[in-house]
C-alpha cells in the first residue's frame, strides 16, 4: 500500500508540473460571483476593444464562476458580464502586451429588481435535452408529457436508460446504474428503488443528469455510471413557490373485464429567500391503485434431460397504496465566505399489494397433475429519514473552496405477509390448504461525513481532492409461522441477519486547459470492511478489501465545430444490502426470491472516445469489461416443483456499443431530439447446477439496439405538444432475453392566467403497447415470462407559480451518502 501511495503522489507531481511552454500570444482570465461571493456559473463574458467597443470573443464561466480568453493579440480592452437575474458589470479598461497574462479583478454582480412589462409576461424554455462536457441534462418540465407521470416514467423516457421487468435500471446496455436525489444515494435496491420512483412524481423533478463516465470527485459504485435526478428548488427572491394538482385513470382489460384504476398527485413547493436566509420546502402525497398479470412457464428436467414435468402460473396483481413526502430545509449565508445548511427528509409509503395466483402443474404428456391456489395478503409500511448538516467555506474569489457534509440516515421497514394456498387434484378434489405468516422488520442507520476542497492553481490548473467515511449497520429479521391442520408452528425459514460496514474514501484530481486542449486525471482509493452475521444460524464472514480507481479524460477542440473526448474509468458494483439478506420472500407456495451473503462485489473498466458536431450532435463509442458480474439467477428443485430467484456471481460480460444523440429542428417550433444506441452484450461464465451436480457453462450473446424520439412542438398564444416514444429491441437482461418493447406519448399543455398557470394532458401509450415477453434458458433453466401492467393511461394535470420572479442564485450540492443508500435492501416489499 506503501508504494502505491507512492507511485500515486509521483504521478500527480509530475502532472502538476507546467511541462507547456508560455504562448507567444496574451490571455485574460477572471472569476464571477453574486454579491455573496458563490460562484456564478453560465454567466456570459465579452471581451471588447476599448477604441470602438467593438466585440472579440465571448466566454461562459464555468461552475466555479471561471473564464478566459486565449490566443489575443495586445492591445486595448476591456470586459463586459451579463447573467439572468443579475445587472450587467463591466471591468476598467485595461492593456495586454504580447505574451503575456492579464487577470482581470474580479466580478462581482449586484442581483436585478423585476420589472414588470405592462400585460406582457416573458418566460423562457429550455431545451428537453442538453449536452455537457461530462453528462446529459434532461430538463424534465420541457416535455408535455411528463405531466401526471412518475419519476420512473420520466427515467424510461430519457435517452439511453431502460427500465427492466424487475425494475432494474441499464444505461446504454449496461446494468448497475447508481441513482442519487439531489446528489444524494438512494440506499436502495433495484425493486425497492422502483417502488419509490413509481411514488415520486415527475412534478416535484427540475433535471436529470446522465454521466456514463463520472470523475474521481464522485463514489466508484455504478458500473454503468450515475443518473442524479434534481427536484425543485426556486432560485428566486422573496416568497415564492408552486402547486400541482393532478388525476390518473388507467384502462386495462384482464379477462375480458375493463378496470379503470385511478392515481392522484399533489405537489407543494415552497420556497423563501431574503437576505441572509434561504428557506425551502417541498410536500408530494400520491395515492395510487394499480393492476396487472404475470403469466410464467416453467419446464422441469431429468437429469438425463427429458422432461419432468411443467407448470403454468398467472398471477393477478391488485395494490394500493398512498404515500407522502417531505422536504425541509435552509441555507444560511454567515458572510461572503461562509455558509451553513441544513437538510430534512422524510418519506412514508404504506402498501397493500393482494396479487392472487392460479398455478397447474402438468405432467410430460400434458396433463394435469394438481392446481395451486394462492392469495398473498400484504401489509408494507415504509419509512425513510433523513437529516444534512452542511458548510463551505469559499476561501477566495479565484474559486477556492472548502465544504464539509454531515450524514444520518435511516430506512424502517414493517412487512407483514398472509399467503394462503389451496391445493386441488386434477379432478378439483381437495389435497389440502397452507397458510404461512411471516412477520419481516428491518431497520438500516447510516452515518456519513465528506468533504471536499476545490483549488485553481496557476496557469489554468485545478486541483480537487477530498474525503468520505460512511458507516451502516443492517439489522433485518423474518419471523415465519405455518398453520398445519389448524395448529401454528414456526417455520424453519425465520431468520435474523445483522450486517455491519465501514468505507473509508479518498480521492484528488488534476485539471488543466491549454489552448485546443484539456484533461483532467484521478485517482480515488476505497477500503471496505464488511462483516455479517447470521443470528439464527451462528454463521458470519468478514471481508476486507482497498482498491485504486483511476479515472482519465482528454478534450480536443479541433475548430468551432468538432471536438473529440476520450475517457477511462474503473468502478465497482458492490452487492446491495438486500441481495446480500438471506431471508425469503413468497410470491406463492411453489416461487419465491432469497438472498445470497456470499456475494462479492463486481469490477467494470469502461472507455469511451466521444465526438460532439457544433456543440450538441453528439456520437459516443463504448467498451466496457465486467469481471464477477452480479447477476439475478434462476434455481430449481425439480423433485419439489420450486423455482427460486437469487443473485450471484456468474459470468464475465462484455459491452461494446454506439451512441448517437441529435437534437434538431425541422422548422420553426418543432424541435426533435433522437437518441440511437446499438450495442452488444455478452455474458460468459459458470452456473453450478444443484440437482445434477455439474458446472454448466454460460454463454450469451445479443446484439440489440434502442431509439428514443421525442418531438416538441410550440404554438402561439401559449399551446404546446408533444409526441414521443422509444423502442427497445431484443436484449439480454440479467441472463434473461427480453423481446422488443416499444411505447408512445401524446401530450399537450397550455399556459393560463398570464403565464402563471399551466393545464397540461398526457395520454400514455394510447394502444397498449409495452408489454413485456421473456425467456430464460441455460443449463436445466427453462422459462417463460409475460407481463402486463394498467401503463395505458391519461392525465389532467394543473401548476399555478406564485411570488415574486427576481431570480437569484441557487445553491445546489450533494451529501456524502452517495454510494450506500443505492443499496440498502429488504424495503418496501
Amino acid at each position: 500500500m506503501k508504494n502505491s501511495f507512492t507511485w500515486l503522489w509521483g504521478i500527480l507531481y509530475f502532472l502538476s508540473i507546467e511541462v507547456i511552454g508560455q504562448n507567444k500570444t496574451g490571455k485574460i482570465s477572471g472569476v464571477i460571483t453574486d454579491d455573496n461571493a458563490q460562484a456564478v456559473e453560465s454567466a456570459s463574458a465579452s471581451l471588447q476593444r476599448a477604441k470602438d467597443s467593438s466585440l472579440v470573443k465571448v466566454a461562459v464561466s464555468d461552475r466555479y464562476g471561471l473564464f478566459e480568453f486565449e490566443n489575443l493579440p495586445e492591445g486595448d480592452y476591456f470586459v463586459t458580464v451579463t447573467a439572468v437575474g443579475f445587472a450587467k458589470a463591466s471591468s476598467k479598461r485595461f492593456i495586454l502586451s504580447s505574451s503575456s497574462v492579464y487577470k482581470v479583478p474580479s466580478f462581482q454582480l449586484k442581483r436585478s429588481e423585476a420589472k414588470s412589462l405592462g400585460s406582457v409576461t416573458v418566460t423562457g424554455k429550455r431545451p428537453l435535452i442538453e449536452n455537457k462536457i461530462d453528462r446529459m441534462v434532461v430538463n424534465v418540465e420541457a416535455a408535455p408529457s411528463n405531466a401526471g407521470a412518475s419519476a420512473l416514467e420520466v427515467l424510461e423516457k430519457s435517452p439511453g436508460v431502460t427500465v427492466s421487468n424487475e425494475g432494474e435500471i441499464s444505461l446504454k446496455g449496461k446494468q448497475g446504474v447508481r441513482i442519487l436525489l439531489d446528489g444524494k444515494p438512494t440506499y436502495l435496491s433495484a425493486a425497492d428503488l422502483a417502488n419509490v420512483l413509481k411514488n415520486l412524481p415527475a412534478s416535484a423533478l427540475d433535471q436529470i443528469e446522465i454521466m456514463t463516465n463520472p470523475p474521481a470527485r464522485y463514489e466508484a459504485s455504478g458500473n454503468s455510471g450515475i443518473i442524479n435526478i434534481k427536484t425543485k428548488k426556486s432560485l428566486n427572491e422573496g416568497l415564492n413557490g408552486s402547486v400541482t394538482l393532478g388525476g390518473t385513470v388507467s384502462f386495462f382489460k384482464r379477462n375480458d373485464e375493463w378496470l379503470y384504476p385511478v392515481k392522484t398527485t399533489t405537489s407543494i413547493n415552497l420556497n423563501y429567500r431574503k437576505g441572509k436566509w434561504n428557506l425551502f420546502g417541498n410536500y408530494n402525497y400520491n395515492y395510487r391503485e394499480g393492476n396487472g398479470t404475470l403469466d410464467l412457464t416453467r419446464r422441469f428436467f431429468e437429469k438425463d434431460g427429458t422432461l419432468n414435468s411443467s407448470s403454468y402460473t398467472h398471477t393477478d396483481f391488485n395494490f394500493r397504496n398512498n404515500n407522502q413526502t417531505l422536504k425541509l430545509g435552509f441555507d444560511y449565508y454567515l458572510d461572503k465566505k461562509n455558509v451553513l445548511g441544513i437538510v430534512v427528509n422524510g418519506f412514508g409509503f404504506f402498501g397493500r399489494p393482494t396479487p392472487v395466483s392460479n398455478q397447474v402443474i402438468s405432467k410430460p404428456d400434458g396433463s394435469t397433475e394438481s392446481v395451486l391456489a394462492s392469495n398473498n395478503i400484504n401489509k408494507n409500511d415504509f419509512f425513510n429519514y433523513s437529516t444534512n448538516l452542511n458548510y463551505k467555506h469559499t476561501f477566495d474569489s479565484a474559486g477556492r473552496e472548502l465544504t464539509v457534509d454531515l450524514d444520518y440516515m435511516g430506512y424502517s421497514n414493517s412487512a407483514q405477509n398472509t399467503l394462503y394456498t389451496s391445493i386441488y387434484d386434477n379432478w378439483g378434489n381437495s389435497l389440502g390448504n397452507l397458510t404461512l405468516y411471516g412477520d419481516i422488520p428491518g431497520l438500516i442507520n447510516i452515518y456519513s461525513i465528506k468533504s471536499d476542497y476545490v483549488h485553481p492553481l496557476k496557469n489554468n490548473l485545478r486541483l480537487d481532492a477530498g474525503i468520505k467515511l460512511s458507516d451502516v449497520k443492517n439489522d433485518n429479521e423474518v419471523k415465519y409461522q405455518r398453520n398445519d391442520n389448524g395448529t401454528w408452528q414456526p417455520d424453519n425459514r425465520s431468520n435474523h441477519f445483522i450486517y455491519r460496514e465501514n468505507i473509508n474514501a479518498g480521492y484528488v484530481s488534476l485539471n488543466k486547459k491549454w489552448k485546443k486542449w484539456s484533461a483532467q486525471v484521478g485517482f480515488r482509493i476505497e477500503n471496505t470492511i464488511a462483516k455479517g452475521n447470521q443470528v439464527t444460524t451462528d454463521s458470519s464472514f468478514t471481508r476486507n478489501y482497498t482498491n485504486l480507481f483511476p479515472t482519465g479524460y482528454i478534450n480536443y477542440e479541433v475548430n468551432k465545430k468538432h471536438a473529440f473526448t476520450l475517457s477511462y474509468g474503473r468502478r465497482i458494483e458492490r452487492p446491495n444490502y438486500q441481495d446480500l439478506n438471506p431471508f425469503i420472500w413468497f410470491l406463492d407456495s411453489l416461487q419465491y426470491r432469497q438472498g445470497n451473503p456470499y456475494l462479492l462485489p463486481q469490477y467494470a473498466n469502461n472507455i469511451e472516445l466521444r465526438h460532439t458536431l457544433n456543440g450538441k450532435f453528439t456520437t459516443t463509442i463504448n467498451y466496457t469489461v465486467t469481471d464477477d458480474v452480479i447477476s439475478q439467477l434462476l434455481k430449481q428443485n425439480t423433485e419439489k416443483r420450486i423455482t427460486y430467484l437469487t443473485t450471484d456471481n456468474v459470468a464475465r460480460l462484455k459491452n461494446i456499443g454506439l451512441a448517437i444523440n441529435a437534437p434538431f429542428s425541422p422548422l420553426k417550433g418543432w424541435n426533435v431530439n433522437l437518441f440511437v444506441n446499438v450495442f452488444n452484450n455478452r455474458y460468459e461464465g459458470i452456473y453450478y447446477n444443484s440437482y445434477t451436480g455439474n458446472n454448466d457453462p454460460i454463454d450469451l450473446s445479443y446484439t440489440s439496439a434502442s431509439v428514443n424520439v421525442s418531438n416538441n412542438f410550440s404554438f402561439k398564444k401559449g399551446w404546446s405538444a408533444e409526441v414521443s416514444g422509444w423502442y427497445r429491441g431484443k436484449t439480454i437482461e440479467q441472463l434473461t432475453i427480453a423481446e422488443p418493447m416499444y411505447f408512445m406519448n401524446l401530450a399537450g399543455q397550455k399556459l393560463v392566467m398570464k403565464g402563471k398557470g399551466t393545464v397540461r394532458l398526457n395520454i400514455r401509450d394510447p394502444f397498449h403497447w409495452q408489454v413485456y415477453k421473456g425467456n430464460t434458458q441455460y443449463s436445466d433453466i427453462d422459462v417463460k415470462i409475460y407481463n402486463r401492467w394498467d401503463n395505458r393511461n391519461v392525465t389532467v394535470t394543473f401548476s399555478y407559480r406564485f411570488g415574486k420572479t427576481s431570480i437569484a442564485q441557487a445553491r445546489r450540492r450533494s451529501s456524502g451518502v452517495t454510494d450506500e443508500q443505492n443499496r440498502a435492501g429488504g424495503q418496501g416489499q
